[in-house]
């Protein structure tokens, strides 16, 4: 089956596709910025041929060279071990493999889902890729289950199963851990899958100015770089604010389209980008496609640092605080005045030179000196 943002291919060979819609496949990935999902079966991944398909390089493993991949095991009550579904260190982290928030807790609900009867050796994972799931397999070896990557513009992944519905089937009534899985792989997936007109701005919060740039990327019906549309963002924003801005291509960057603008009042923002094109020989407009995105301008939030020296504020406080304002023509006399100064963060303390300890050790040495030479030279 497949979904008009992510195909989604089960246990079918690549053969059932020709050459051509392979290519196409590669192409919604790499340049559309979509999603593919491959999942195992009897005629799927090396099984169905899709190691020496059009898009084998756009997998995100290294599939086995040779066929038989795909294992069934026997039914339990003949006492046949089976494989089991195992967290990963990539999946830790992972969203798509949270199924409760605790980590511990997380990986011991992995540990305790029901077995897959059936399992397929998606070979090694590649460079790039991450290993969010592993599979204990009966014979103790333990193979990639699910390995996702970014290719291009998009995203794939392979889940090396179609068994997964054991999870749901053979669990207590009321455990989401199934559905949780496969609502999330399947979000990610299809999630940021850009449509013909992208917008942007470099960012959503401006603090206390409105100046800012509007950026959009336009692609044609086969999502190829539009340079010759007409680009127009219309801007709504508090108080009745509403502006048409013009954008304008980019040098050097085919598709990419930009303005600048200003938000004149503080508040929420909303803008619409439409893309438009005339089509060869019939001079009819045509939209390309559009995209909305909104902004907001807050003031009194950054602090407003200004180069130049403000010399009326820094004489004023020095004047409340007992300080002075120093000029650099002036600055030769600082050093002689801080011990003097008022400002009541020094204290001068006055104290005859004679009260001075240091003074009466050196009066008491010197008579000392004096009675022990007259001794010394017999006058005394």
């Amino acid at each position: 089956m497949a979904f008009r943002r992510a195909p989604i291919i089960g246990s079918l060979e690549a053969g059932y596709f020709t050459p051509g819609q392979q290519e196409l496949i590669r192409e919604f990935v790499d340049r559309r910025g979509g999603g593919l999902l491959l999942l195992g079966g009897q005629f799927a991944l090396a099984d169905g041929g899709w190691n020496a398909s059009n898009i084998a390089d756009l997998l995100p493993a290294t599939l086995p060279a040779q066929p038989g991949t795909f294992h069934r095991e026997a039914d339990p009550r003949n006492g046949t071990t089976h494989a089991f579904a195992e967290l990963a260190t990539a999946g830790a982290d992972s969203v798509i493999t949270r199924l409760v928030d605790d980590p511990a807790a997380n990986a011991a609900k992995w540990k305790k889902l029901p077995y897959l009867m059936d399992y397929e050796d998606a070979g090694a994972a590649k460079p790039g890729s991450s290993v969010l799931l592993n599979m204990l397999t009966p014979e103790g070896r333990r193979l990639p289950l699910l390995i996702t990557q970014n290719f291009g513009h998009g995203r794939s992944a392979i889940m090396a199963t179609g068994g997964s519905w054991r999870w749901q089937m053979s669990s207590p009534l009321g455990d989401t851990a199934h559905h949780l899985f496969w609502q999330q792989l399947l979000r990610w997936v299809v999630s940021d899958t850009p449509g013909r007109v992208t917008a942007s701005v470099p960012t959503q919060i401006l603090l206390d100015n409105g100046d800012m740039t509007l950026t959009a990327e336009v692609r044609d019906q086969q999502y190829n770089p539009a340079p010759d549309a007409k680009v127009e963002a219309h801007i709504l924003g508090p108080s009745g604010v509403s502006a048409l801005v013009e954008m304008t291509p980019v040098p050097d960057s085919p598709g990419q389209f930009q303005a600048a603008w200003s938000a004149p009042k503080p508040g929420a923002y909303l803008t619409e980008v439409l893309a438009q094109r005339a089509e060869p020989g019939s001079g009819a407009v045509k939209e390309l496609g559009r995209d909305v995105l909104t902004f907001q301008r807050m003031d009194g939030v950054a602090e407003n640092f200004h180069t130049e020296q403000n010399r009326e504020l820094l004489e004023r406080l020095a004047a409340q605080t007992g300080g002075q304002y120093w000029k650099p023509a002036d600055l030769g006399k600082l050093a002689g005045s801080i011990p003097f100064s008022e400002a009541g963060v020094t204290v001068r303390e006055t104290k005859d030179l004679w009260d001075l300890p240091l003074v009466f050790l050196v009066l008491v040495l010197l008579r000392f000196s004096e009675w022990w030479l007259r001794r010394k030279w017999g006058i005394v």
